[in-house]
C-alpha cells in the first residue's frame, strides 16, 4: 500500500509510476513522456493531473493508492491491446 505522495517527492513508488506513464505516452493522448527518475516534478505530476483529470478527480498532482491502482489497471489493459496501441506499451 502506498502513501499520498505530493509533487516534490523522491521515491521508488514515483520511478514506477514514470514507467508506467512513460509507456502509455506512445498511446494515449495527454501523456507526456518523462524519464523515470523517482522525483515527482513537472511531466510527472502533469500526467498524475492529467489522470485525476480524466477520472473525474480533483487535479492535485498527488499520487494515492486509487490513481496508482488505475494506472496499473489502464497500463495493463494497454498492454493486453498493444495491437491497437503500438508494440511500444
Amino acid at each position: 500500500m502506498y502513501h499520498a505522495i505530493p509533487p516534490g517527492t523522491r521515491c521508488p513508488e514515483c520511478a514506477h509510476a514514470q514507467r508506467l506513464f512513460l509507456e502509455l505516452s506512445t498511446a494515449l493522448s495527454g501523456i507526456e513522456r518523462c524519464p523515470a527518475t523517482g522525483l515527482h516534478t513537472g511531466a510527472s505530476v502533469r500526467n498524475v493531473m492529467w489522470l485525476q483529470r480524466s477520472l473525474g478527480l480533483a487535479q492535485t498532482g498527488v499520487m494515492d493508492d486509487t490513481l496508482l491502482s488505475v494506472l496499473a489497471a489502464l497500463h495493463r489493459s494497454a498492454r493486453r491491446c498493444s495491437g491497437c496501441y503500438g508494440a511500444s506499451v
